[in-house]
């Protein structure tokens, strides 16, 4: 497999929810991914994020059976998030401004953990960090 590059909920909810703004540009990242033949981590908090913001935007019904798609896609890998990923979620949290979540801490930890700088997800606390969105 290739590059590992980092997901965020940001980015999964507009890849499930078409009326997104941010559709079409997840969309086409997601093909950059492919293009790639990157492996896309998920930490198990992102991926409870989506759904549950996916359950509420389109339904109960629609937001399993998108988990359901992403579970059997090889090229996604829900990761469960290691103590020391979250200690290094937390001093990031600690540093960065109110608007940031902890969830978004822990992505950037886990970018951190896997050595790479590219983050599937549209906040703009990630490029201001230094990370960047894949095929940007």
């Amino acid at each position: 497999m290739g590059s590992k590059i980092i997901a965020d909920s940001s980015a999964l909810v507009s890849l499930g929810f078409t009326d997104d703004s941010n559709h079409h540009k997840a969309t086409n990242s997601i093909a950059d991914v492919n293009k790639a033949a990157a492996n896309l981590i998920i930490p198990q908090e992102v991926f409870a994020e989506t759904i549950n913001v996916l359950g509420k935007k389109i339904g109960h019904r629609e937001a399993v059976i998108f988990a359901q798609r992403i579970l059997k896609l090889t090229t996604f890998q829900i990761v469960s998030t290691p103590q020391v990923v979250v200690e290094e979620a937390l001093l990031k949290l600690s540093s960065l401004p109110a608007s940031v979540s902890f969830t978004d801490c822990v992505v950037m930890a886990t970018a951190d953990e896997y050595e790479t700088k590219l983050i599937f997800g549209f906040d703009e606390c990630f490029r201001k960090s230094g990370y960047s969105m894949p095929g940007a």
